[in-house]
């Protein structure tokens, strides 16, 4: 007997941050299949194959009742418990907080690197930033600094540029886009909508560029013929193109500015935008996000007042980018026992050695050595019900259940995990 088939339509993809919802998937059995919208990453991932798995201990199989019970041991023991990777749902994210508050643990997502070369600006200096709905409606200039953003967000020039009708206007909108950043692989960058004015420039040398870029908005002269290896002609040109546009907006990807000092690349975009909207509009747009990061760092924030890197070991909250960084952490040995949570796609275990290590994720999650407890769960948008929030943080997004799966979701197995630690006080 064929397997019945469901089609379910305005499905939100939970895989990047721009948290697509136009998607349809079709349902046959346990398999789903991207039919409408999508991109090779969504289908490479809401088509993977249902995994059966076992939660285990030490590598051997065994049930979810005692694979929560040796979890709970480990983490009634530790002086220090670290929750990281924390690429769950909205849902699972408030049970951790709950649980790292009562254990005194901290809190740190993978993505949290590049998350605080951007906080920290906003933070120290505040900043203009913009929507993805206000790029799509509003936008005619779009600067690009750093790499072409179609492998980490494959859909964001479909969605938020190409598209001539908008909400401000019955006519299409003429948008420009230039890149300022390292040449394309392939010798291109977008491989559609409106043609790209490239000004190539090594990823590192990135805050020279931006620092001209500014002085040249500001009418400022400049001596070189060119800056980082761009011709100052064409910085000028680029210049001039912001100050005479209706509606400009700059976006990078601060996980690709790996190298020292990245943050001032941003504090310099942040003070660009601020000169410009003194003769016209001009707004940022960090594109970041993957793995829920927004809406962890929201969670985090509304439940105990800080952001990321937030420890609770002396029964407050407790926020320091850099104390509390989960690899410093792993590398000093001052983490005695990591919780490590990954739902959302299959990856690999980060090296912690001698750390007693508390696995939450997909099945097909990869390691060296077995951890000492691996409990298997669900993805949010797949096999349950969920939140997320997208990149711009305005909007939050319903996940649908599509599929039956008997995996638990990350909420459920840190809540059964905390309640045992509470039974245990209580006892």
């Amino acid at each position: 007997m064929a397997a019945e088939r469901t089609l379910w339509r305005d499905v939100v993809c939970p895989f990047c941050g721009l948290a697509c919802d136009d998607l349809a998937i079709e349902r046959e059995g346990d398999r789903l299949s991207v039919r409408e919208a999508g991109c090779a990453r969504s289908r490479a991932q809401f088509e993977r194959p249902q995994r059966e798995a076992e939660p285990q201990i030490d590598g051997n199989a065994t049930d979810l009742a005692s694979a929560v019970a040796r979890a709970a041991d480990l983490l009634q023991d530790s002086r220090l418990p670290l929750f990281a990777g924390l690429a769950t749902d909205v849902d699972g994210m408030r049970a951790v907080m709950q649980l790292a508050d009562r254990i005194g643990g901290v809190v740190d997502h993978a993505g949290s690197d590049a998350l605080f070369r951007n906080l920290r600006i906003l933070q120290d200096s505040g900043w203009i930033t913009t929507t993805l709905s206000e790029v799509r409606n509003r936008m005619d200039l779009l600067l690009i600094v750093g790499h072409w953003p179609e492998e980490a967000f494959p859909r964001f020039i479909e969605r938020c540029v190409e598209p001539e009708q908008t909400l401000s206007s019955d006519a299409p909108l003429v948008r420009q886009i230039v890149r300022v950043g390292p040449p394309a692989p392939d010798g291109s960058a977008a491989k559609s909508g409106p043609p790209v004015l490239e000004l190539p420039c090594a990823i590192e040398r990135l805050p020279e560029a931006v620092a001209a870029l500014r002085c040249l908005v500001n009418e400022q002269q400049l001596a070189a013929s060119e800056v980082a290896g761009i011709p100052v002609a064409g910085l000028r040109e680029l210049a001039e193109r912001l100050r005479s546009a209706r509606y400009g907006v700059i976006a990078w990807a601060a996980a690709d500015l790996t190298f020292a000092g990245a943050e001032l690349t941003v504090q310099a975009l942040s003070a660009l935008v601020q000169d410009l909207n003194r003769t016209t509009r001009c707004a940022l747009l960090p594109l970041t996000g993957t793995d829920n990061l927004i809406g962890v760092n929201q969670v985090c924030t509304w439940q105990s007042g800080y952001p990321l890197r937030t420890g609770f070991g002396r029964g407050i909250p407790e926020h320091d980018l850099h104390l509390f960084s989960a690899q410093r952490l792993l590398d000093t040995g001052e983490a005695d026992a990591l919780v490590w949570i990954s739902a959302f796609r299959e990856a690999s275990l980060p090296v912690a050695s001698g750390v007693p290590t508390v696995v939450i994720a997909t099945p097909g999650t990869t390691w060296t050595n077995p951890p000492a407890v691996f409990i298997p769960v669900g993805t949010p948008g797949m096999d349950h019900k969920g939140s997320l929030f997208r990149m711009d943080s305005v909007v939050m997004l319903r996940l649908a259940a599509l599929r039956d799966s008997p995996l638990p979701s990350v909420a459920t197995a840190i809540s059964q995990i905390d309640a045992a630690l509470a039974a245990r006080k209580e006892a």
